[in-house]
């Protein structure tokens, strides 16, 4: 064999060789894909399906609960009260609607704590369609107005309550508060039950579309306070504390998308809520998100809830203020400090 010959065998043996010995190598150095670990069911029990829950939405349709390896089934109660005793009974292991649940329970034994808080405002607007009704900030112009609001011991009536009360007028003689299931409040104003109803997004945004007005704005009278919040068992906290962290972590990075991320939660929200038109749903959740009625963050501010329980007192629905702290920031401090 030439030389010529035995160094083009030579040349083609080390190339195989060459081919053999890299090919191996990236069959070895591959990144080995891992099968996705079992979720973990969770139910939350939500008051409503309503854009004021975004926060909930985008920790589910971004993602942000399956990160945490959880699969999150999420059930409508119907209402603040039913919501909360869906956890109450153990049907679910959260509950997201009106915090003063907590307390009311608490005086009742009833252990329960607020992990997260997902509105801090009182995003409640008051609207109608009387031209004769006047935007107004001091709550004594709701002398001789019928106002809808949600039932009681509901946020939405206890405040109107209290500014009752502020304002010196005397309900059922100055004022009228009418106490309607939620969804049909607007109705109130057609028929002429209510000259004023309380309201929310996307509502507000469809009564100024429909030519009504916003007349009151309760998050201008109330500034931060703790309107709806995440709540769960003391017991599910003790038992099992890294699931309740994992559930305030998804709702931690969801607030910080609705801030950083306006068009994407857009999106989300358009999903949930196909039949709102598109405009009317961008004006409904830049409102929310300029006013902060959707927090950037998913811990409790202590003065948003102390007022909250301070109107709860003033009007009756709590005998005192409870002598032990309610809220547990210690999941949403750590899901905030990670991210």
């Amino acid at each position: 064999m030439s030389k010529k010959l035995l160094s083009r065998v030579l040349s083609a043996l080390l190339l195989v060789l060459f081919t053999s010995m890299t090919a191996c190598s990236k069959k070895q150095d591959a990144p080995v894909v891992e099968k996705p670990t079992q979720l973990t069911p969770v139910t939350i029990n939500q008051a409503f399906e309503h854009l004021l829950y975004i926060g909930l939405y985008v920790a589910k349709d971004a993602g942000f609960f399956e990160k945490q390896g959880l699969d999150i089934k999420i059930e409508t109660g119907g209402g603040d009260a039913q919501a909360f005793a869906a956890l109450t009974s153990g049907s679910a292991q959260f509950a997201q609607g009106d915090p003063a649940f907590v307390a009311i329970a608490e005086e009742k034994g009833w252990d329960g704590r607020v992990v997260a808080m997902a509105v801090d405002r009182v995003a409640i607007w008051g609207v109608t369609f009387d031209k004769s009704i006047k935007p107004f900030t001091n709550p004594i112009g709701f002398k001789g107005r019928t106002v809808a609001t949600y039932p009681e011991p509901n946020t939405s009536y206890v405040v109107q309550k209290q500014l009752v009360q502020k304002a010196g007028l005397k309900l059922g003689v100055d004022t009228k508060i009418l106490q309607v299931p939620f969804g049909t409040e607007l109705a109130t104003l057609k028929n002429k039950q209510a000259d004023i109803a309380q309201t929310i997004e996307p509502n507000v945004s469809q009564v100024e579309l429909q030519g009504g007005s916003v007349v009151f704005s309760y998050p201008d009278a109330w500034g931060p306070l703790a309107f709806t919040g995440v709540m769960t068992s003391q017991a599910l906290i003790e038992k099992n504390p890294e699931l309740v962290q994992k559930v305030v972590t998804a709702y931690e990075e969801a607030f910080q998308f609705i801030h950083n991320d306006f068009e994407g939660a857009l999106k989300i929200a358009q999903k949930r809520l196909p039949n709102v038109p598109p405009d009317v749903l961008r004006a409904a959740l830049r409102r929310l998100v300029d006013s902060r009625s959707i927090p950037e963050h998913a811990i409790v501010n202590p003065d948003s809830w102390r007022k909250l329980l301070e109107i709860r007192v003033d009007v009756g629905d709590l005998k005192t203020m409870p002598s032990k702290e309610l809220f547990d920031n210690s999941f949403a401090g750590k899901a905030m400090k990670g991210h």
